[in-house]
């Protein structure tokens, strides 16, 4: 009997002490799960023609060296071939048909290359090149990344035509996931999809999640779930804001100088000041604003046939991919917008597109924005035990020509669409104090951001998703991080990793790809980026003389460059 006392007190003993060291329930147990990651990303996935040369879609036909520069005469015939209908029936008598057409016209062969045709397929055998496809297909044929046990995000890449629907590429990366757990004898994969990727993410589960071969999903800053400023431009919304331009030009500066965004730094120093002075001095004094709400007056009137004719001859519109940014609320005034009306001509040349279009509007945007349960992603959660991660970036300004100008996102996609339903201030502004104690006295107030800015209890899976301010859709510390520990530990989520990752974290560097580029978000760190900072909210004398004085001020710098022969005449006068 002693023996079993004994035995009864050191098993009590073993349990207590067992219980003490053992972490708590919300901590991660560090279990790896040995999952292949497959990263596919988005526009960046470079094509070429069919004699396997890179080509240029979109904006990039104006700064690739091969499309061939246009001659002076010719930039001056194209121009006058636009304005001599914009002049002579647009402005008198308000008709633009003409001018729309003429637009299209002259822009059309500039982009052929990256156009897709009436059906929604390649011009001139454009796509992804072979070699590059080849070689991933072997990469994934011959190679076990982890032998080691350990899988990272750049293992193994999937490369397509991002610009076709994603069910154009389901059923070869359906082949290319088969064929790496074959090589890895693993049972699951881990897919991540950044931006454009993301569609083909969720095509992929659409169509092949019941058969069980992907564990979990990271959507990062994706499209799928909508983007407002591709939205707006679709089906025509425009608006104008002076500050958020003055912001967002701040912002284009910050982030070129880190090879982010468009590039300026090839522009004079001065002449980049002298644009941002001028800009804040039109801004204080609302030039900026009368200036706006004549050109917005004008589009109003022009952009039934503007936008169709540029996004149609730059291709962005007859790419079914982008049309999984349209929200159904504005399905229906985008399709219009873009194709005329149904049984119109236009409409007939493009039904094979449209069909595509159509078919994706079926399977992704009106399951997706289904409420609760019956939304497309629980869908894919409760039916195929996929774990779901969502990064969203936050704090920049968004295109300062559409509706949505003053959401914040990651200046390409709202982070209301990225973080599939957080709820977010202006890019300027904080929830208001009402908001946060009517969510606190309800039970989530562990939601609200240090810099009191989102809301992520709204959002479709609070656990998994993490919010980085300061985080540009291009680059930025923390989303690659973050993912991959998500694919490679069991049961990773905002309160549970075992690196005490916050729901919020704050960019600290824009290139680190480990955790010293990111820090969580705190009520200390968490001021704003500087191009918001230099905005004023609501300008004063003092801020208005200010902006004049700067601005004399560089305006007499660039005077002084142009008699010391620095920059030439046309260069001061483009830039001013």
């Amino acid at each position: 009997m002693t023996k079993i006392k004994k035995l009864i007190s050191l098993s009590l003993v073993l349990i207590m002490l067992f219980a003490v060291m053992t972490p708590a329930a919300s901590a991660v147990t560090n279990d790896r799960v040995k999952y292949p990651i497959i990263f596919i990303a988005g526009s960046s996935v470079d094509l070429v023609d069919g004699d396997q040369k890179p080509i240029s879609t979109g904006f990039d036909v104006f700064t690739d060296d091969d499309e061939g520069d246009l001659t002076k005469d010719d930039i001056i015939a194209k121009v006058m071939n636009v304005m001599i209908p914009f002049v002579v029936e647009g402005l008198p008598f308000d008709k633009w048909d003409n001018y729309g057409e003429a637009l299209y016209e002259e822009l059309a062969p500039i982009f052929e290359e990256g156009q897709l045709d009436g059906n929604g397929n390649p011009k001139f055998g454009t796509g992804v090149a072979k070699a590059e496809i080849d070689s991933w297909n072997n990469i994934a044929s011959t190679k076990d990344y982890g032998s080691d046990g350990v899988f990272g995000l750049w293992d193994y890449k999937f490369r397509y035509d991002w610009r076709l629907s994603p069910y154009d590429s389901v059923d070869r990366l359906h082949t290319y996931i088969k064929t790496i757990l074959n090589t890895t004898k693993c049972k699951k994969v881990c897919l991540v999809g950044r931006c454009l990727g993301g569609n083909l993410v969720t095509a992929y589960l659409d169509k092949y999640g019941s058969e069980g071969l992907v564990a979990k999903v990271v959507y990062d800053e994706v499209m799928s779930n909508g983007s407002a400023t591709v939205n707006d431009c679709f089906s025509g919304k425009i608006k104008f804001s002076d500050k958020h331009t003055q912001a967002y030009i701040a912002q284009t500066e910050y982030f070129s100088n880190e090879d982010l965004g468009v590039d300026i730094s090839s522009l004079n120093n001065v002449l980049v000041e002298a644009i941002e002075q001028t800009i804040d001095f039109t801004t204080q004094t609302g030039i900026m604003n009368s200036i706006f709400g004549g050109v917005e007056s004008l589009y109003e009137r022009l952009y039934g046939a503007l936008m169709p004719a540029f996004l149609l001859a730059s291709g962005i519109a007859t790419w079914p991919s982008y049309w999984t940014s349209v929200y159904e609320e504005d399905f229906d005034a985008a399709l219009e917008l873009m194709f005329g009306k149904e049984g119109s001509e236009k409409r007939a040349e493009y039904a094979g597109l449209i069909e595509k279009i159509l078919y994706l509007r079926e399977r992704f945007t009106i399951p997706r924005e289904r409420k609760g349960e019956d939304n497309l992603y629980k869908q894919f959660e409760k039916n195929y035990g996929v774990e779901i991660a969502v990064l969203a970036g936050y704090g920049l300004v968004q295109a300062p020509i559409t509706e949505s100008y003053d959401l914040t996102g990651d200046c390409t996609v709202d982070l209301r669409s990225a973080s599939f339903g957080a709820t977010a201030a202006g890019v300027f502004d904080t929830l208001s104090d009402e908001y946060i104690s009517e969510r606190t006295a309800a039970g989530y107030g562990d939601y609200i951001s240090p810099d009191k800015k989102v809301d992520a209890s709204t959002c479709l899976f609070p656990d998994t998703t993490w919010f980085l301010k300061n985080k540009h859709h291009d680059g930025g510390s923390g989303w690659d991080y973050i993912a991959t520990h998500f694919c490679q530990y069991k049961d990773y989520t905002v309160s549970n990793n075992y690196k005490d990752i916050s729901r919020f974290v704050v960019i600290k560097s824009i290139h680190s790809t480990s955790s010293s580029g990111f820090e969580n978000l705190t009520a200390e760190n968490s001021t704003d980026g500087e191009w918001l900072n230099i905005v004023e909210q609501e300008p004063t004398k003092e801020s208005i003389f200010v902006a004049a004085m700067r601005w004399f001020t560089t305006l007499f710098k660039v005077i002084g460059m142009l008699l010391r022969g620095e920059i030439s005449f046309g260069e001061a006068k483009e830039m001013l």
